[in-house]
């Protein structure tokens, strides 16, 4: 490992996806400061936002939390007002979490000026390499989707 913490041999394009990673998980903790809110609930609330409702085994899953610390979260999250249980459809034992309007409005309030900014970073570029980035972006976070 090189005395700036990069390991040997990784592309210029490697090392500004590692930093890029890092100013992920920093502007998440400062937006989890400005909320009021642990980064755990950020980073659920952001999931529910993504994907849709989801069980709270389901969300345990995607945080890589136990079932017990997913349950005490979205309590907070429905304290809150940020989230809602309802019934599952198919399974009348279990119930889906969903983000409520006003859960959504203030995570798209927090987010939204640095998506802005991303998209105009990527507007910058010609439309050929847009397509190679996002190319990229995808077999990374496929990638990423793959390792243990």
């Amino acid at each position: 490992m090189d005395d700036d913490g990069a390991m040997p041999g990784l592309t210029e394009v490697t090392i500004a996806l590692r930093d890029l990673m890092q100013a992920s998980r920093d502007l998440t903790g400062r937006l989890a400061r400005d909320l009021g809110m642990p980064v755990t609930d950020v980073t659920a609330v952001g999931m529910l936002d993504a994907i849709g409702p989801l069980t709270v085994s389901a969300l345990a899953a995607g945080l890589d939390i136990r079932t017990p610390s997913a349950t005490a979260l979205v309590d907070r999250l429905v304290a809150a007002g940020r989230a809602e249980r309802r019934p599952h459809p198919e399974d009348g034992r279990s119930t889906v979490v969903h983000l409520t309007g006003p859960g959504r409005e203030e995570s798209w309030t927090a987010w939204e000026p640095v998506i802005r900014a991303m998209d105009a970073a990527a507007q910058g570029l010609p439309a050929d390499q847009q397509a190679v980035v996002g190319r990229y972006l995808r077999d990374v976070a496929a990638a990423m989707h793959r390792h243990p």
